[in-house]
């Protein structure tokens, strides 16, 4: 019941953002409901009908504000600019009544709920201007029982005054309380949604420090991964199957790269690009890459996917390597440098349902995994190059963990 209450005024398309301070407003528009009804019904039992009054209408007019919300949603900031004039002239003709701020127990105090309320709802700016607003009741609340009698002749009590101060604190701190819970989630959000993104270190040192990002790796490991022949097979596909294939596709290969400790790149269109030994150097660069090379050669071959039978085409290459970001939103965390080239060239120059190796990657694992040399291949903007074809893991070699 009380999330159908908080619902109050959702539209469809709002954002995180304005659905939060949606939800405080209303909420406290509810709690302030109840509030006034008990003030009302506190007030006809003590004889003070003019209190009792105000008190009720305070408690129908909220109760229309959000109703109105609910027709009408995207009327949200002038209903509720109406609705804070409404409250905030009413706190000062309660003060009136009962003689002054001093006599009313401080009920002024109040009309901070609405000062709150616009720096929650409509941000800085608004707030400042309700605070303004505030000062100008304040001033009121002293200068006009002056001149104007009241209408009811109360002494503040110490417990009357304790109530207005104890009342006004708690809902402020359950109003913060609930802002800051909102905050946080949101904020987790964001951070999970940055660190799926970018590389954990990465994003830690983006949040800490804006200034760029770029890093060289002395020796790193590079594995590119492309769909054979995917687009004349896509062309037959419709772009919800296309997009299927390739997520069950690489959602595999993504699980693959978390148990090994690797760094998934990118993917660009049917290709998938993973590299080891960065943002973090690791002596085993190529041991790991070798191994996942393995496990995606072997998962493709042994499965179809939505009914396709599929081959990869897969190029490791290790050497030197540059890693960091390029500009100031949507960040993506890139590699340059030779050995990332002629990585992709080991992928493009493949054999379909292999894994093609540089001699620098070769030299690197040739003592735990067995590869076979496949011979010069001609590789361009690097003329004749030696390759060999990953085939196993050792016997007496355990799989990398």
């Amino acid at each position: 019941m009380w999330e159908r209450f908080l619902s109050i005024g959702s539209f469809p398309g709002e954002s995180d953002d304005q659905r939060g301070r949606r939800r405080i407003i209303v909420g406290v528009s509810i709690l302030f409901v109840a509030l006034n009804v008990v003030g009302g019904l506190d007030g006809l039992g003590s004889g003070r009908a003019w209190l009792a009054a105000t008190s009720l209408w305070t408690a129908l007019h909220i109760s229309g504000s959000l109703i109105a919300l609910r027709l009408k949603p995207h009327w949200f900031a002038g209903i509720f600019n109406v609705l804070l004039l409404f409250v905030m002239l009413v706190i000062l003709v309660e003060t009136i009544l009962l003689g002054g701020i001093q006599p009313s127990s401080g009920a002024i105090l109040w009309g901070l709920m609405n000062v709150l309320g616009a720096l929650f709802a409509l941000g800085l700016r608004a707030g400042f201007w309700w605070f303004v607003g505030f000062v100008v009741i304040v001033v009121a609340a002293v200068a006009l029982p002056e001149w104007i009698e009241p209408h009811y002749i109360v002494e503040g009590t110490s417990g009357e005054l304790a109530f207005n101060f104890i009342g006004v604190t708690a809902v402020a701190f359950a109003t913060m309380a609930y802002f800051v819970r909102q905050r946080d989630r949101f904020q987790r959000q964001s951070d999970d949604l940055l660190h799926n993104i970018l590389p954990d270190e990465i994003a830690g040192r983006l949040k800490a420090d804006h200034t760029m990002i770029a890093d060289h790796f002395d020796s790193a490991s590079v594995l590119f991964a492309d769909v054979v022949d995917f687009t004349p097979m896509s062309a037959g596909m419709t772009p919800s199957e296309l997009v299927g294939l390739l997520n069950d596709v690489f959602s595999t290969f993504d699980s693959f790269v978390d148990e090994l400790g690797l760094e998934k790149i990118k993917t660009v269109g049917d290709e998938y690009m993973v590299a080891s030994g960065v943002p973090v150097a690791r002596p085993d660069h190529a041991y790991a890459v070798a191994e996942l090379a393995l496990r995606i050669r072997d998962h493709v071959a042994a499965n179809d996917f939505d009914g396709r039978k599929i081959a990869l085409r897969i190029g490791i290459n290790s050497g030197p390597v540059v890693a960091g970001i390029i500009g100031t939103h949507k960040f993506s965390y890139d590699l340059w440098g030779d050995a990332v080239n002629t990585a992709s060239r080991m992928e493009s120059g493949g054999v379909a349902g292999s894994v093609q190796l540089s001699a620098a990657t070769y030299e690197l694992i040739r003592d735990q995994y067995l590869c076979e040399p496949r011979g010069l291949v001609s590789v361009k903007g690097k003329g004749d190059m030696e390759t060999y074809l990953l085939i196993s893991r050792r016997a007496a070699v355990p799989a990398i963990n």
